[in-house]
């Protein structure tokens, strides 16, 4: 199993090189913090300018595509912003010691009663990368067992559902398919299938 994704670099031939600001930070004040979150500000002087950051930090997120006869696995959940049901890939919070891999494969078996092997890393992102500190690892899954039966939990998953990639592709554009980790899953898997024809 593995946690390697490519480094974040931006320099690409593709792209015109651009020389990045070199600002003066301050140390960041955490203005909030409870079990889940902590919220900091940081001061920057830039060349003319200066600006306040407020980072919002949740720890790194891992989901896994669990790939099962040309289909893919997707939970239902209740979502308090939506006020309603998100179908979404199994994923959630990395905890402290556990690597994203690691916790990938553990929510996809809590949620679904399934357990996903030789996990591939697929797409990695950050949501928001002025004020949101929450990487993203997707990993992907075609050793997908089933290891016990399916039973819905109110705290985890609702129902689950299998379905082909150009199903759950339709679903993202008809925005039915929100949830921000399950859109780029979603899209990136159906990427990375185009390259292999």
């Amino acid at each position: 199993m593995s946690d390697r994704f490519p480094e974040n670099n931006v320099v690409s031939p593709s792209l015109p090189w651009v020389k990045a600001p070199s600002p003066r930070f301050s140390v960041p004040e955490v203005m909030h913090r409870n079990p889940l979150e902590s919220v900091s500000r940081i001061h920057a002087e830039f060349d003319g300018f200066a600006k306040d950051y407020y980072v919002v930090e949740f720890g790194p997120r891992s989901g896994i595509i669990a790939v099962s006869d040309g289909k893919i696995l997707l939970t239902a959940q209740y979502r308090y912003l939506v006020k309603g049901i998100a179908w979404e890939i199994p994923g959630g919070r990395v905890d402290e010691g556990e690597t994203a891999a690691d916790a990938a494969q553990r929510e996809c078996l809590e949620e679904t009663g399934f357990f996903c092997a030789n996990l591939r890393p697929l797409v990695s992102f950050h949501p928001g990368l002025d004020n949101v500190q929450n990487l993203n690892m997707i990993f992907y899954s075609e050793s997908v067992e089933e290891r016990r039966p399916f039973a819905a939990d109110p705290a985890e998953a609702l129902a689950i559902a299998w379905l082909p990639i150009d199903d759950c592709v339709t679903l993202v554009l008809e925005h039915k398919i929100i949830d921000c980790l399950t859109v780029s899953a979603v899209l990136a898997f159906r990427c990375r299938i185009q390259r292999q024809l």
